[in-house]
């Protein structure tokens, strides 16, 4: 019942999250993003009373929670009456908003997605990595009630933790994602993963819907879901699909902005790539690729306060993280090289694993070929109207910020071409949604999918306008 109790609020603390940055997201977005962002808040408090050297039980995480929760309630009563409107809206229905495609996918969503939870819960966590860190980790914070303090973290008990790539510096949320569900009764922290990517698929399906009409919104993330690597990966205990989450819809939300210019998109795709790096330390090339995005764009808008605000939002959590580990002596060998320095071979090898990914069918299916197959269809507005041209450089400078991350790194812990075989094709899941909402978003693709809309959409009236006109019908009897 506790388990249940926790996961409940830590959605309600994400939604009153989201809700407290805009009412005016619509009430899908608010859903979808409710546990993920509420999951960060839970693991943000549990590191912060773990800093103050507050234990780490259910009680109180519980109350640091409702706490929040509370905080969060109070502004929302400030904005009610714009968030009962918001929320009233978003219930509007018509019967236009049904056709026969959209029905179908969302089966077909559906269905593989409950397959793929029900398969996540039923194995328990039995992958190398989790099982020597994620898992272990959090399985362990819940029976010290500590994270800084962990017995496995002194030198005494285990001599290699302060070796080059050890788990002592891994990002902490999703060690404390699992530590939060031991701690209120889970027997498998499995749950983790299994809830973040199911609302993962419904928050991608609500801000796609923001840009692109529902047929293509729905279709788009079918084929996300389809990512064959991906969906394996999401049932596992790792933190690569957890972190595309956030790396990807940051992306996703301040192409929305550069779209709409609308403030609260701004500002949620600052939070969400925060977060990104609150779950691996590699998602800071997603920052640097936008925040080169956005000072070209500040420039040209002199948007300075905007973009300043942005910076300050997306580099908070990875100062806070850098700060506990260096307060509580969390460190190991460093693996970056510091310099700029040559090595053509050393070069040529990384470029040649990663252009096998890209071209890499069985782990990503189509998407890279329709990453291309889009860039060239839509060329005619990219070159004459800009059409999408943010969120392209966005991709690329991301694509090259990891290829030079990969180049600066000491592989003194493991040969090069392991990392880039099995954890580098792990990091590719966070272009996956990206690709697909650049390729929906085109104009080409968009006019393709408006026609089809409107010719298999129901040309029925709403059922509100019905009840109107029948009103004013029977009044002129």
């Amino acid at each position: 019942m506790m388990l249940y109790t926790g996961i409940i609020l830590a959605s309600i603390a994400g939604f009153l999250f989201i809700n407290a940055i805009s009412p005016k997201f619509t009430l899908s977005e608010k859903i979808g993003l409710s546990f993920p962002t509420g999951l960060f808040f839970v693991t943000f408090i549990m590191l912060l009373m773990d800093a103050v050297n507050i234990s780490l039980t259910q009680n109180t995480i519980l109350t640091g929670l409702l706490v929040f929760i509370a905080a969060l309630i109070t502004l929302t009563v400030f904005k009610w009456k714009t968030s009962f409107e918001s929320i009233k809206k978003s219930f509007s229905f018509t019967l236009g908003d049904i056709n026969a495609i959209w029905i179908v996918f969302v089966i077909f969503i559906v269905y593989i997605e409950y397959m793929n939870f029900q398969k996540c819960l039923f194995w328990p966590p039995y992958d190398r990595d989790s099982i020597a860190g994620f898992e272990t980790i959090g399985y362990i914070i819940a029976q010290e009630h500590t994270f800084k303090g962990l017995s496995i973290f002194q030198q005494d008990y285990v001599q290699y933790i302060h070796n080059a790539a050890s788990y002592i510096t891994y990002a902490p949320m999703v060690q404390l994602s699992y530590a939060f569900v031991y701690l209120f009764g889970a027997e498998t922290s499995k749950i983790i993963p299994g809830l973040m990517y199911a609302f993962f698929l419904f928050s991608f399906y609500a801000v796609s819907k923001r840009v692109v009409k529902k047929t293509a919104a729905v279709i788009i993330t079918f084929f996300v879901l389809l990512t064959p690597e991906m969906l394996a990966w999401s049932s596992l205990s790792m933190t690569n699909i957890i972190h595309a989450i956030f790396a990807s819809l940051g992306i996703i939300y301040v192409a929305v902005w550069l779209r709409e210019r609308q403030k609260r998109d701004l500002f949620l795709s600052a939070i969400l790539l925060a977060i990104n790096v609150w779950c691996r330390m590699e998602g800071i090339v997603f920052i640097g690729a936008v925040l080169c995005i956005l000072f070209v764009d500040m420039l040209l808008k002199k948007n300075y306060k905007d973009y300043i605000l942005y910076t300050l939002i997306t580099v908070s959590v990875f100062i806070v993280w850098n700060v506990f580990m260096k307060l509580n002596g969390l460190f190991a060998e460093s693996i970056i090289i510091a310099k700029p320095f040559w090595n053509g071979e050393k070069l040529n090898n990384i470029w040649k694993y990663m252009m096998d990914l890209y071209t890499n069918t069985t782990f990503y299916g189509i998407t890279f070929i329709v990453f291309v197959i889009g860039f060239f269809t839509n060329l005619w507005f990219l070159i004459r109207k800009r059409d999408n041209l943010y969120l392209l450089s966005v991709i690329l400078l991301a694509m090259l910020f990891y290829i030079i991350l990969l180049y600066q790194i000491d592989y003194v812990w493991d040969t090069m071409e392991n990392v880039l075989m099995y954890s580098a094709k792990r990091f590719m899941f966070c272009f996956i949604p990206v690709i697909w909402y650049y390729i929906v978003s085109n104009r080409t693709v968009m006019w393709v999918m408006d026609k089809a809309e409107t010719f298999f959409s129901v040309k029925q009236p709403s059922l509100t306008s019905t009840k109107k006109n029948t009103s004013k019908h029977t009044n002129r009897k």
